[in-house]
Parts: C-alpha cells; sequence; structure tokens
C-alpha cells in the first residue's frame, strides 16, 4: 500500500473523532477501520466499532468542540505513527500526542494506540 493511502485513511479515521451524528460516524468507520478493529489508550482498551464509537461519544462531551490534527506521519510495512495535536474551538492546541497504527490487508486500520505527551514538554 502506497503512504499516500495510509495517510489519507489515518486522516479519515481521525475525523471519525469529531463527528457527532452516529450514522455518519459509521459510514466513517466503514471507510478507515476493520470491524474487529482495536483501540487503547492511557484511559481505555476498546475492540470493534461499536466500543469505540462509544468511547468516541464521551470524548466528544469532554472534549466538545475537540479535533485532531495530524503534525506528522511516517509509516512503513503496513504500519504507521502519527504526532497530532488536540485542538478546539480556533485552532487552540490543548493537548499532544502520538499514535500507532496498523493496518489489515485490506488497508483499513486495525490496531491504533495513543499516548498523550505532557503538554508542557513538548
Amino acid at each position: 500500500m502506497e503512504q499516500s493511502a495510509l495517510r489519507d485513511t489515518w486522516e479519515v479515521y481521525t475525523g471519525s473523532w469529531s463527528e457527532t451524528d452516529a450514522a455518519a460516524r459509521q459510514k466513517i468507520f466503514e471507510q478507515c477501520l476493520n470491524p474487529d478493529c482495536e483501540y487503547a489508550d492511557t484511559h481505555v482498551h476498546v475492540n470493534g466499532h461499536d466500543q469505540l464509537a462509544a468511547y468516541m461519544t464521551e470524548f466528544q462531551k469532554n472534549v466538545p468542540g475537540g479535533r485532531f490534527v495530524t503534525t506528522e506521519f511516517a509509516e512503513h510495512h503496513g504500519r504507521s505513527l502519527a504526532h497530532w495535536n488536540l485542538v478546539v474551538g480556533e485552532d487552540k492546541v490543548v493537548g499532544k500526542g502520538a499514535s500507532f497504527g496498523q493496518y489489515h490487508a485490506d488497508g483499513r486500520l486495525k490496531q491504533m494506540s495513543g499516548f498523550f505527551l505532557p503538554f508542557g514538554d513538548n
């Protein structure tokens, strides 16, 4: 798979974090996530579309209007590393982090791991 295709998949996935309509989010998931996907960060470990959607709903309650902006992206052998900013409002950065992704043979993400960086140290 070409790097641009992995990056495109990653960007579709990050967009799903700010989608508030459940049906629209499910359509996004179908494009970019394997049905048996696995997501983990320091707060949670979930499997599949339904559990991830529920976690995203909680994220949106805790960070209204929050969205992720990829600042760096690298990939090889069906894996990616993305550095990102968590942004609210008019591009106010409220957090930073990095995420690892692993992609299924069909090009969709099958594993995602998020890491939140100490905000004052980056």
